[in-house]
């Protein structure tokens, strides 16, 4: 009996994760990332999604809760597929988002003064 119900938190923490994924997702999809209207939707929606469809899984019917919780993580599933085979994504190969930060960061800019002292640190043949 203990057993179960751990397996089953563990299910349902999976469960979570999944639907907020999908949640965020289509709040991001349809509503853009800046707009007030996301931001509240990422605030509010997100969080009564995953509360909803968490009791949804928790009220059905013991045979089938499994099955009703499995549906977030099977979307998933698809969604990674899908990105993998049909629009060929390589997620071994992907940057890190440091990487990914580091490629969009602006070179240092050095004011007059330092670059001078840059420069002629340059010529005495320094670092």
């Amino acid at each position: 009996m203990n057993f179960e119900f751990f397996a089953f938190l563990v299910f349902m923490s999976f469960v979570s994760f999944s639907v907020a994924f999908l949640a965020y997702g289509m709040v991001v999809r349809f509503m853009g990332k800046e707009s007030f209207a996301s931001r509240l939707g990422q605030i509010i929606l997100v969080p009564a999604c995953i509360v909803i469809y968490d009791f949804i899984t928790m009220a059905a019917p013991s045979g089938y809760r499994y099955l009703v919780g499995g549906l977030p993580l099977l979307a998933c599933a698809g969604i990674a597929l899908y990105f993998r085979f049909v629009k060929g994504e390589n997620f071994a190969e992907a940057k890190s988002p440091s990487e990914l930060a580091q490629l969009t960061a602006e070179p240092k800019k050095f004011s007059k003064k330092s670059a001078r002292i840059h420069a002629a640190r340059k010529k005495r043949g320094g670092k």
